[in-house]
């Protein structure tokens, strides 16, 4: 059976999502009788005082190969009222987080807060189980541990996957930029793991981020993205991708282990999303594609897998409102 990873999809489908929340030019309020559009909808008063929100997204990836359905479900209170574009969508919040994926279990917390429209911070804590399944959680002494596709499948068919949990926690930053249809976006993200590993080893193989992970230290994962913005609910354009370990030295395998950081992908994306009605309960749905060829990689560049084959992401989201202390104008 195929190995089966963790595909951040939340990572990769936050793009469209925060495209709808940039600041628009001002068009005319549509009429009742008019069917809806599908662009993202412009908003010119304050967004509700108080509101309970949630998303979904569902994602699946190819090199390496992985699945997952990613949930939250948010009470977010606004700081402050505004009609400006550039601050109007500010709140602070509180999240739930389950994931469901077929050898991982995840479940978290986390605070949000986003002073402005252009800018978000958060950060929180997941419990993190692995179940033994598809040949996780693999472990070992020191950064010189073979983790390709291929290395996995093998110590996979010997036994030498085991179960194990653990913590997670995470620090986020985004901020967007907007001139015209023309939107950059950052997201840079830190991760702390700590799992319960056999005793003597030091290190994992992390299929979220597809690296060699350091057991109790940090891993930084960047997105960068140029888009452009349509005006029927296209987005497309171009993301770069950057994921860093910091393994100690006196565990980074010497030689062997010297390529396990950093790596580095790039390549198109596009989002397209069939509608927004602020305030209903199914809002934007969206399909986002990303294909990303590997520039930097210890194994994914003819170490194990061609270079020429890309890293697939194929996901799709939705989000809504529960519960409004107010409405949108």
């Amino acid at each position: 059976m195929a190995e089966v990873a963790v595909v951040d999809a939340s990572e990769q489908a936050s793009a469209a999502d925060r495209l709808a929340e940039s600041p628009a030019e001002p068009t005319p309020p549509q009429k009742k009788d008019e069917p809806q559009k599908t662009v993202p909808a412009t908003l010119t008063g304050p967004i509700p005082e108080a509101r309970i929100s949630y998303d979904v997204t569902v994602g699946a990836r190819l090199n390496p190969l992985g699945l997952e359905a990613l949930y939250n479900i948010a009470y977010r209170h606004r700081l402050y009222a505004s009609d400006s574009a550039a601050l109007r969508d500010n709140y602070f919040g509180v999240v739930l987080a389950p994931t469901i994926n077929p050898a991982i279990t995840r479940f978290g917390v986390a605070l949000e807060l986003r002073p402005l429209s252009l800018l978000a911070i958060s950060g929180g804590v997941h419990q993190v189980g692995y179940v033994g399944s598809f040949k996780h959680l693999q472990s070992a002494p020191d950064g010189s541990q073979d983790y390709s596709d291929t290395g996995r499948d093998l110590r996979g068919d010997a036994g030498e996957n085991h179960p194990t949990h653990g913590l997670e926690a995470f620090a986020r930053v985004m901020a967007v930029a907007k001139l015209g249809p023309i939107v950059i976006r950052d997201e840079l993200m830190f991760t702390y793991s700590k799992l319960l590993l056999p005793d003597g080893d030091e290190v994992y193989y992390h299929p979220r981020f597809d690296v060699l992970a350091p057991n109790s230290g940090w891993i930084m994962h960047n997105d960068s993205d140029l888009l452009y913005l349509t005006d029927f609910g296209l987005a497309a354009g171009a993301r770069a991708s950057v994921d860093a370990t910091f393994i100690p030295e006196e565990i980074d395998g010497g030689t062997a282990g010297e390529d396990n950081s950093p790596f580095s992908r790039v390549g198109p994306m596009a989002a397209f999303m069939f509608f927004d009605d602020p305030g209903a309960s199914f809002n934007k749905p969206t399909l986002i594609a990303i294909s990303q060829w590997w520039l930097q990689h210890r194994f994914r560049t003819g170490q194990d897998v061609s270079q020429a084959i890309p890293v697939v992401t194929l996901a799709f989201r939705f989000e809504g409102d529960l519960f409004l202390d107010g409405r949108y104008e």
